[in-house]
């Protein structure tokens, strides 16, 4: 059995030598508690380890749930930025039927995805989200360049519609209309290449579309008459006026006054003679009346 003295000795010679007797069971004692405290500190350093690890695991779970969280908020975000996107597509194809006639098939644009996946694999989840908004970015592109392709369309089309006749030339009552009619002054049955407003003497008359004034004068059974052309194909002619107050060469816009009813030339009272030529040929110039109101156009 183990059993010895350790002697203890002072550094300073004056002090006393000490000597302490280990017996065997001093020294299990001692190793026993040297052994409880280690034990001791290595539970405590475990729990504390454990206490971190299980806090750290917390954190990355709670960052997970808000990453989670904010990715399907995103996603809600992009799906109503698509939606909108169609409808805007959806219009825009109309638009392009009522100015055109060109019927374009925007939605093929937009992929509907499957509602499956709703953040429970993340990494697809992201992937899906990235596809959107590519996609997104595609349809937005596209849209730009029909935007402008429309608005440039829409520019030349204005610019043709200001040239039409629409509006009544004059405010009065409508007496005799286009085509076969019986003659006022022999009877027969004649073609009436225009329509006859009357009107007292000297009421406006009024330019029914815009345009460049190319003749004013005396011409045969028209009497005092100007005529106005609109485009290459269409001009209007007005005739037995009692005055005109445009010259040749002068543009004119919707809505101008152009001339005065009167009865020159063969006529039995007071009206205006209004035609509608194409190409040089009169046709019906109700087809070209919108409006009920003689000041009001329809575009």
């Amino acid at each position: 059995m183990f059993k010895g003295s350790l002697n203890w000795i002072p550094d300073n010679p004056s002090s006393s030598r000490r000597q302490i007797v280990m017996s065997s069971s001093k020294v299990g004692w001692f190793l026993l508690t040297a052994v409880g405290v280690v034990c001791v500190f290595m539970a405590l350093g475990f729990s504390i380890g454990k206490g971190v690890s299980s806090n750290n695991r917390l954190s990355e779970d709670q960052e997970y749930l808000t990453l989670q969280g904010e990715l399907i908020q995103l996603n809600t975000r992009i799906e109503n930025v698509q939606s909108s996107l169609h409808q805007v597509a959806q219009r825009e194809e109309r638009a392009f039927v009522a100015a055109a006639d060109m019927n374009i098939d925007f939605s093929r644009m937009i992929e509907q995805f499957p509602d499956e996946n709703s953040g429970t694999n993340i990494f697809k989840y992201i992937d899906d989200i990235e596809l959107r908004i590519l996609l997104c970015e595609r349809l937005a592109f596209t849209e730009q360049i029909a935007y402008d392709s429309l608005a440039v369309l829409l520019v030349e089309k204005a610019d043709q519609l200001r040239h039409t006749p629409s509006i009544w030339p004059v405010n009065g009552i409508f007496v005799s209309d286009f085509g076969g009619r019986i003659d006022p002054f022999t009877g027969a049955v004649r073609y009436h290449k225009g329509i006859d407003i009357s009107a007292v003497t000297g009421t406006s008359i009024y330019a029914p579309a815009d345009g460049t004034v190319i003749f004013c004068g005396w011409s045969g059974g028209w009497g005092l008459n100007m005529v106005v052309k609109h485009s290459d194909i269409i001009s209007t002619r007005f005739a037995h006026c009692s005055a005109i107050d445009v010259a040749v060469g002068q543009s004119v816009q919707r809505g101008d006054l152009i001339g005065r009813v009167g009865s020159t030339g063969r006529s039995v009272g007071p009206h205006v003679h209004y035609e509608v030529l194409k190409n040089g040929v009169q046709i019906d110039p109700e087809d070209f009346i919108i409006r009920a109101g003689f000041t009001e156009a329809a575009f």
